[in-house]
């Protein structure tokens, strides 16, 4: 029987109708005062999701990590030392990515699945005093873990007060709870394709006062540099041609968003989240975190049964999850409710994964993960 195509990635996500309503429109081109209109709008909307002044956050034509590798230029002089904190693929990503660079980095091993410990970020940096920046991620999208961002970043500026804090929120923008300018971060980047209900193309960079005002000894780049987008967005433009269609299904985007209420948006998201983690869990699926993030239900396989069969049989009925990444491949999937989703597709996210497992020979009754699931919800919807 032919199923309908449902997406349930840890990003690209699915996408409103009206989002793509948006960006199926006529273009407009971007030196018009048409588009410096709707510029306007993206930006401060997006601004308004992100917690941080309008005028500040930077939108490029490219990917989340695209804009990481922006900011990093554009907030670290060439040759400092970075204090890169592991705990996944991407969080070593950006440890790759200030190798190639040529920063002397100092890496903090963090164990796949583990919050990182405060101690040992303030142990770390004490050890290296003169230590320019440290790179965090606050939504680790490899292992489905939300760091505990703002008790890492007092930590820090307990022991270095100026160093700079750049945080990869790719996964957290618009998800899990954000607030740079009260965690004191200096640097914030995410993409579309996420949290933000949009294709993948735009990513955004915000750049603390702390930054904009150090001494300009950035790293030498073109079409990345935030330096030159910072002047020309300011004048409503960008530096180079932008992704007009993205930007008209973004600005719908985050109408959405601000319409439920940014604090709603992140409850509705860890409830629908936890809905997959107690459904899974009943069906012998542990999370793979010890503090899940609500970007994404990182679960553990069964014993005996490997987690890339659980992935193919998804798709074998039309449905696109994430498998896990390197050695936590074998025994790690992924689903996820960002995007055009709710409790229902949390439900059948559920309801497929108890069809895959009894393929696969794990003993699961009919209907456990739904009625553990259906539970939690009743538990959530009783009055305290």
């Amino acid at each position: 029987m032919k199923m309908k195509a449902r997406l349930y990635a840890p990003g690209p996500v699915s996408v409103p109708a009206q989002v793509l309503e948006a960006m199926s429109r006529p273009l407009i081109h971007h030196r018009t005062p048409e588009f410096k209109k709707l510029f306007g709008e993206v930006r401060a909307k997006l601004a308004q999701v992100a917690c941080v002044p309008y005028g500040n956050i930077l939108i490029v034509s490219g990917s989340g990590t695209a804009a990481f590798e922006a900011g990093l230029l554009a907030a670290v002089p060439g040759g400092s030392k970075v204090l890169g904190i592991g705990g996944g693929k991407f969080a070593e990503r950006w440890i790759d990515m200030a190798h190639a660079f040529g920063y002397d980095v100092k890496p903090l091993p963090v164990p796949w699945g583990e919050t990182v410990n405060v101690d040992a970020v303030r142990k770390h940096v004490s050890e290296h005093p003169d230590a320019f920046a440290i790179t965090l991620v606050h939504s680790e999208t490899s292992t489905g873990t939300l760091h505990d961002i703002a008790s890492i970043a007092a930590a820090v500026r307990e022991v270095a007060p100026e160093m700079r804090i750049l945080v990869d929120c790719v996964t957290s923008l618009g998800v899990a709870e954000l607030r740079p300018l009260e965690w004191q971060l200096d640097g914030v980047f995410a993409g579309s394709q996420k949290g933000l209900m949009t294709p993948p193309g735009l990513g955004f960079a915000w750049l603390s006062e702390r930054v904009w005002q150090q001494e300009s000894h950035h790293v030498p780049c073109y079409y990345l540099d935030l330096h030159k987008e910072n002047a020309k967005q300011a004048k409503g433009e960008t530096a180079y041609t932008p992704a007009v269609s993205l930007l008209q299904g973004l600005n719908v985007a985050l109408d959405m968003i601000l319409a439920e209420g940014l604090e709603a948006t992140w409850a509705r998201l860890s409830k629908n989240n936890q809905v997959v983690l107690e459904g899974a869990s009943a069906l012998g699926c542990t999370p793979f975190s010890d503090r899940p993030s609500p970007a994404v239900a990182a679960l553990k396989a069964p014993t005996g049964i490997a987690a890339p069969d659980i992935v193919a049989g998804f798709v074998k009925r039309n449905v696109r999850i994430a498998g896990g990444h390197d050695d936590a491949k074998p025994v790690l999937f992924r689903p996820s409710i960002m995007g055009d989703a709710d409790t229902f597709d949390a439900l059948t996210i559920v309801m497929v994964l108890e069809d895959v497992l009894r393929e696969l020979g794990h003993d699961v009754a009919y209907g456990a993960g739904v009625a553990a699931a259906s539970r939690f919800l009743h538990a959530e919807r009783m009055p305290a």
